[in-house]
């Protein structure tokens, strides 16, 4: 086990919206080393094999000899050597501990698992790649920025293949806004599985990351292609019915319940453990209603359906 803790593993930039117990493994076969003051980590025109990750402390990159001015220093979170490991290419800076340093080592064989396993890891480094090309001159990059940029790449969640909710947020705006110039009705549907944080906190995330993919293709396979859906967070989805009012809303949501209800269960093993239902909100657009306010109205026919019990539909 490395000797690091899960608040300093979130604090780097690669990590990112990563869930870390899904990279478990990769992770463990890392190392953490620390540097002194001075200590050359990455020496110029060798070939490099690992990545490396700060810690704690600085360190400076040098262009030319390490007697020379720094170009650059990365701090927390930050990361160095990545270029140098993916072109297989001998390394065009000197990178030296700026004081006392550590370091999450990860060598080229683990870096390359963790973008096969994870989308969000994959973005990130793509994302880091980018800014450094874009801004030679300025290779540092705020922290909060980053942290913010990094929230807003993609439009496809990672896990069930639907839109996110960053589409989601661009797409309802614009479709909201035509249906109010056309005087056209807009309705919406907030979809929630019932009982996910119990199969969650009784079989884990693993399994709660299956059934959350095999209800997202369920939904997608029987929903039309007028009707948007996106992922709203969690296990919530939201769908978007432009020009259709409530009545056609209604009928939405029924043939959605009735697909997930059909659908094979959930499995452990030989045993079926988990058979999704879904409870379901509906509001339509009203006279002077805000997109916000169109929201708030299904998110709470949505708390109303399920306290009438679940796997049922609410206005």
């Amino acid at each position: 086990m490395i000797d690091i803790s899960e608040g300093e593993l979130r604090d780097i930039h690669l990590f990112k919206n990563v869930n870390l117990g899904s990279i478990k493994g990769l992770l463990e076969a890392c190392s953490v080393k620390s540097l002194e003051p001075e200590e050359v980590l990455i020496a110029s025109g060798q070939l490099n094999k690992a990545v490396y990750f700060v810690l704690s402390g600085h360190l400076r990159i040098h262009l030319d000899s390490v007697e020379s001015e720094s170009i650059a220093i990365f701090g927390k979170g930050e990361s160095v050597g990545e270029i140098s490991v993916i072109d297989n290419q001998a390394t065009s800076a000197n990178v030296i501990a700026d004081g006392h340093c550590r370091v999450l080592a990860m060598n080229e064989d683990i870096l390359w698992s963790l973008i096969q396993a994870s989308h969000a890891a994959a973005c990130n480094l793509l994302f880091i790649l980018a800014k450094r090309l874009r801004h030679t001159d300025s290779i540092i990059i705020e922290g909060v920025q980053l942290e913010q940029d990094f929230q807003h790449y993609g439009s496809v969640d990672a896990l069930t293949g639907l839109h996110n909710r960053y589409w989601f947020d661009s797409m309802f705006k614009r479709q909201f806004a035509r249906s109010v110039a056309n005087g056209k009705p807009f309705s919406l549907l907030m979809v929630d599985v019932d009982y996910f944080k119990r199969l969650n906190d009784t079989y884990g995330h693993l399994l709660g990351d299956r059934a959350l993919y095999e209800v997202s293709h369920v939904i997608t396979g029987n929903v039309r292609p007028a009707e948007l859906i996106a992922r709203y967070g969690g296990d919530e989805f939201i769908i978007l019915l432009p020009d259709r009012d409530i009545r056609i809303a209604r009928r939405v949501a029924q043939r959605l319940q009735r697909a997930v209800a059909d659908a094979p269960p959930i499995s452990y093993g030989d045993e079926n453990i988990f058979h999704p239902t879904l409870s379901i909100g509906i509001s339509e657009m009203k006279k002077d209603q805000t997109p916000e306010m169109l929201i708030q109205a299904a998110d709470e026919a949505l708390y109303r359906a399920k306290n009438n019990g679940r796997n049922c539909i609410a206005e």
